[in-house]
């Protein structure tokens, strides 16, 4: 079996297109659009679905969660066994909760993750709900909120459960980022705030960045150096309150700055657009 330290690597050479970065804000964009805290559960478990997984599980929980009653759940896990889970006060020895307390990265659910007594025991319980291989997204809000998304098989896992996974890995990501966004508003029940003041040149590289486009890319587009676009990129993570690029462009999104389907800038010549691999 592949080691989790292998299987990150590859995700960090999985390589994949515009074209499905753009497919991927288009499908997730809906969760955005849930009035109903019904509707997002229906949205979340059906995008679970359609990637092939069984159970999907969207929790948002405070920085230092003590039990399950302070986590907002949403999904389709087994109603028993979030009651046995609670119940038993396993939040403190899951090994999942523990990684994204402190990590980002993705997690694998592979037997080298239970290592105690404890957590074995945990897992071979959790097995009996139909949660026996499966991986966790953690998400850190920028005010200390921890999002948890979760998709699990009730399959052994093998090389070919990892191998496909590594596959979807881009648009699981996206699709945690969209989801946890979409949950603050039920979560908090907070005003929609208005998008924050950019600049001409930050509101260029933000739409850019919605294309799919990297740093040098835009810098190119825009005639400008690559440090000059990082630069910008912070000041928008900052404006934004965001811990990540696609977390900008996914909070652009919700207040309205962007679209889901950026247009092409009107100023832009169509040998730019052949050039960057973005003609129609």
């Amino acid at each position: 079996m592949r080691s989790q330290r292998f299987f990150l690597e590859e995700i960090i050479c999985a390589q994949w297109g515009v074209s499905l970065y753009m497919k991927s804000i288009e499908r997730f964009v809906s969760l955005l659009n849930c009035q109903t805290e019904e509707a997002l559960q229906r949205t979340v478990i059906q995008v679970g679905s359609d990637y092939g997984f069984e159970q999907t599980l969207l929790a948002v929980v405070p920085k230092k969660p003590t039990s399950l009653s302070e986590a907002y759940i949403r999904g389709n896990f087994s109603p028993q066994w979030l009651d046995i889970y609670d119940r038993k006060r396993l939040i403190g020895i899951d090994p999942t909760v523990a990684h994204c307390v402190s990590r980002s990265i993705p997690l694998l659910w592979e037997p080298a993750i239970f290592a105690s007594k404890e957590q074995r025991e945990m897992g071979e319980e959790a097995s009996r709900f139909g949660l026996r291989t499966g991986i966790t997204l953690p998400f850190h809000g920028a005010n200390g909120e921890i999002g948890v998304l979760c998709f699990a098989k009730n399959i052994r896992p093998s090389r070919r459960f990892y191998r496909d996974v590594l596959h979807i890995i881009p648009a699981l990501s996206m699709m945690r980022d969209f989801a946890f966004e979409a949950t603050l508003q039920f979560a908090k029940s907070p005003n929609l705030q208005p998008p924050p003041a950019l600049t001409q040149r930050e509101f260029e590289c933000l739409k850019w960045c919605a294309s799919g486009k990297s740093s040098w890319e835009i810098a190119q587009i825009l005639g400008c150096s690559e440090s000059a676009v990082n630069f910008h990129f912070g000041n928008l993570r900052r404006k934004f309150q965001a811990t990540s690029r696609r977390h900008v462009v996914v909070k652009a999104i919700h207040c309205g700055l962007l679209q889901s389907t950026p247009n092409w800038p009107k100023n832009l010549r169509e040998s730019d657009k052949i050039k960057n691999g973005s003609a129609d």
